[in-house]
Parts: C-alpha cells; sequence; structure tokens
C-alpha cells in the first residue's frame, strides 16, 4: 500500500497505517493510537472487522501543524517543575460517590461577581464560596496557585497547558489541598476542548483529580460537575449525569457553572423547560457572562427558538467579537439554513481567534472548495464536510455519528444520511443531540425509515419523568 493522487488531481492519499505511519515518521502502532486518542484525521472504508484505513496528506500536515503549535510550558520554579507521566488511559467507570452532608450554602460574594465580568466572564474556581486554606503554601507557591486558577478560567490553550504543570506540582506538594485538585480537574476537563488533549487523556486526568479532590471533600461541587460532564459525554449515561449535578447545585446551589454545564446536558438531550431553568439560574448568578449567554443561545437553537438565539448571538458577536465559541455556534446555525459559505466564513473566524493551525487549514481548503464548487447544491463542499466528520467519528473508541448525520441531511443526501444512521444503530450508540436530531427531522418531515432510525438512537432522560 502507499499514496495516490485523488480525482482531477485531489490531494494526495496515503493507504494503509504502515504508509501512514511513514508518511508522519513514526511506528504503525503510535499512529493508531494518535487516531484514537489525539484525532490524528484517518479515514476508514466499509467492510468487515479490520477495515482499510487512509489519509489526506493535507490533512495529515494540518494536524501536524496543530499538535506542535504549542510548546511545553517551563515551570518558573524548578522545585515546582512536574515530573513527566505516561498518558492516562480512558477512565474506567466508578461507582457512584456516596452522597455528602450538605454544607451551608453562601452567598455569591460582590467581588467575585465584579471579577466574572471584568475578566471577560470567566469563572474562578471556587469563586462562590469562600476560600479553603492551604495549609503550608508559602507566598510563592499561593501566588503560582492563585495564577494558575486565572490561567483555568480563561480558557485559553497555551494557558491551560501552563496551568496544568503549574496545579500538577503543587498537588504533588499539597496533596491534601482539595482546591488544586479541583482546580486540576476542571483544566484537564476544558483541555479536552479548548486544546489539544485528546478524551482518553483528558477525562482520565480530570476524573482522577476530581477524584481526589472529592477523597478530601466528599462534598466537592467542583467533582461533582466534572464528573457529571464525564458521565453523560464520554459514558452516555445521562441518569448518572443528572445525579451528580442535582447533587452539585444542593451543595452549592450559587455555582454558576454547576447550573450552566447541567443546562447544557439537559439541552443537548432535549429536556428544554428543564434547561431554560438551569440557563435562567446560571444567568441570575452571572448576568451577563459572555460564555453563559453562548451556551443559552445554543441551547435555544437546540430547542428550535431560532429567532432567540439569533438575537444572543448577534449580540455576543457585536460586544465580543473574540468569544471563539459564538462563531463555532454561528457556524453550525449556517450550516442548517443551508449557508455553506456562512458555515466556511464562521469556521476560519473560529480557527482564527483560537489560532488553531489545524482548523484554519481545513478551513482554508474548504473555502477553495467552494470556491471551485460550481453545482448549485455544493455537493463538492458538502463531500468534504462530511469526510472530515466520518474521519474523526471513527477513530474514537466512543462514536458519535450525530454531527456526521447532521451533515448528510442538510446535503440532502438521504441513502448517506441512512448510511450513517444505520452503522450508529450497529454501534449500538445512543444520542441527546437535539438541536441536529431536531432539524434532521424537519429536513426529512413523515420519513418513516429516518424517524424510526432516530427514535432508536434516543437516549435515557436525565431528570425523571
Amino acid at each position: 500500500m502507499g499514496r495516490a493522487m485523488g480525482q482531477a488531481g485531489g490531494p494526495e492519499r496515503i493507504e494503509g497505517w504502515k504508509s501512514i505511519a511513514a508518511y508522519l515518521g513514526r511506528d504503525r502502532s503510535t499512529a493508531i493510537r494518535w487516531a484514537r486518542e489525539r484525532a490524528l484525521p484517518v479515514h476508514a472504508l466499509p467492510g468487515g472487522k479490520a477495515r482499510s484505513a487512509y489519509a489526506l496528506a493535507t490533512e495529515l500536515d494540518a494536524w501536524r501543524a496543530g499538535q506542535g503549535a504549542l510548546p511545553d510550558p517551563v515551570p518558573d520554579d524548578p522545585s515546582e517543575a512536574p515530573v513527566a507521566e505516561p498518558p492516562a488511559p480512558a477512565p474506567a467507570a466508578p461507582d457512584l460517590p456516596a452522597p455528602a452532608p450538605a454544607r451551608p450554602r453562601r452567598r455569591w460574594p460582590l467581588v467575585a461577581a465584579v471579577a466574572l465580568l471584568l475578566g471577560g466572564g470567566a469563572v474562578t474556581l471556587g469563586g462562590w464560596q469562600r476560600e479553603r486554606p492551604a495549609p503550608g503554601f508559602d507566598t510563592a507557591s499561593h501566588a503560582r496557585y492563585v495564577a494558575a486558577r486565572d490561567d483555568v478560567a480563561m480558557r485559553a490553550a497555551p494557558r491551560l497547558r501552563a496551568a496544568i504543570a503549574t496545579l500538577t506540582a503543587i498537588a504533588r506538594r499539597h496533596p491534601d489541598h482539595a482546591p488544586t485538585h479541583e482546580a486540576l480537574a476542571e483544566a484537564w476537563l476544558l483541555a479536552r476542548e479548548f486544546g489539544s488533549a485528546g478524551d482518553a487523556q483528558a477525562l482520565g486526568r480530570a476524573q482522577a483529580a476530581a477524584a481526589a479532590a472529592r477523597a478530601i471533600d466528599p462534598a466537592s461541587v467542583v467533582a461533582d460537575r466534572v464528573d457529571g460532564v464525564i458521565a453523560y459525554w464520554w459514558y452516555r449515561d445521562p441518569a448518572r449525569a443528572g445525579t451528580l449535578f442535582r447533587r452539585a447545585i444542593a451543595h452549592g446551589a450559587n455555582d454558576p457553572l454547576a447550573h450552566l454545564w447541567y443546562a447544557n446536558i439537559l439541552a443537548d438531550n432535549g429536556e428544554d423547560a428543564a434547561a431554560m431553568r438551569e440557563f435562567d439560574a446560571a444567568r441570575t448568578l452571572s448576568p451577563g457572562a459572555p460564555h453563559i449567554l453562548a451556551d443559552y443561545g445554543w441551547g435555544l437553537w437546540s430547542a428550535g427558538r431560532r429567532g432567540e438565539a439569533d438575537a444572543v448571538f448577534a449580540m455576543l458577536a457585536t460586544r465580543h467579537p473574540d468569544l471563539a465559541s459564538v462563531q463555532d455556534c454561528l457556524s453550525v446555525v449556517a450550516l442548517a439554513e443551508g449557508d455553506v459559505a456562512g458555515y466556511v466564513r464562521h469556521l476560519t473566524e473560529r480557527a482564527r481567534l483560537r489560532a488553531e493551525p489545524e482548523l484554519a487549514t481545513y478551513s482554508a481548503a474548504l473555502g477553495r472548495t467552494l470556491a471551485a464548487d460550481r453545482s448549485g447544491d455544493h455537493a463538492a463542499t458538502y463531500a468534504v464536510i462530511l469526510s472530515r466528520a466520518a474521519a474523526f467519528t471513527q477513530n474514537t473508541d466512543r462514536p458519535d455519528h450525530s454531527w456526521s448525520a447532521f451533515v448528510a441531511a442538510m446535503a440532502g443526501d438521504r441513502a448517506a444520511l441512512l448510511a450513517v444512521l444505520n452503522d450508529a444503530r450497529a454501534r449500538g450508540e445512543r444520542w441527546g443531540a437535539a438541536g441536529f436530531v431536531r432539524r434532521i427531522r424537519a429536513r426529512y418531515p413523515g420519513d418513516a425509515a429516518i424517524g424510526k432510525a432516530l427514535d432508536m438512537l434516543a437516549q435515557d432522560r436525565i431528570e425523571p419523568a
């Protein structure tokens, strides 16, 4: 096996794991691991247990550029330099933590609310409660700890990497300081979304840090909401996620992220009324916080309230033009409306704001494809979008074909949509993805085969009926 040029001078195609690994200068097992843990863009041809794999050189080059964009942080204090650790295995489902006694609820401090607004909407960990003492912290360690928490709150990839290095070192020197473990759990969780950490590594580390925090403080709100996120998105266990979030809120009613993250999974699962209840709670605790409003807008869109969602996104795009999550939402909204050019434009802006080389290269290539796509239905452009969606889905331990199904539906490709839905059912997938499912049903009203497939993919409720 080897490389081949695509049709009409298309991108170079590299056939087989051995050739893909050779192109990257690594062995076959490393290439397979990168596909599983770090979203290496490898495509799989259907058929049998050992499906044939191939990759496109342009996608591999873009991915490699993105992986090498951020250097490892160097700690300021060599005495706190973290020791290298092997990659974490995929997290194993733990037993549901035992209920902890409720601790006294505290009012959201005014100073924390002001810091939230001045900080561009970033929530400082533990800001809803009085900071617990840091036993044995010297002045330098305390300063590094506070700076690391700021880095986590900013949600930028370089700052998350620096925070993880610092917090890991502090946790080793002060293993009994629960807030350090909480901050580390949240940093790893955010590194999955805003950094380059793969699911298995990021969620495994986040879960371990949450467990360490809970061992010290059984009523840790942060540990419960971190585990709630992992239960929903990784283990696909909506009921368990709901239990964890409701307990986090019981122990920390004034923690805006507990309400916000709970709202997000409720919205994804189509439990719209409950989601709006939690969005309202988060917005009340942190009025005007841009990142909360961005998630609220997505919740409105998922619920089919497009006009209200459009108003929220328009406001955020005007007042907070550097908020990448808004561009992410707007790209999907555009695709749902058949505005392929808008999808590419917002995707390009998101890549610029987050300094994501791989996404920048992909969006630029997509723009060139769109410019050369003379067909009125943009078939070639949709094909590229669907191919990339399939590449990411096929190389994960816990596949979710909802995005691929949404793209196929918006492209008007019923055959491809049914193939995706049938593949998802064969793999035993269960989805929330309420926004995508709602648009797929609207695109094919009365289609019995598609409706039945979607019904069979629906997952259990988060809140009891």
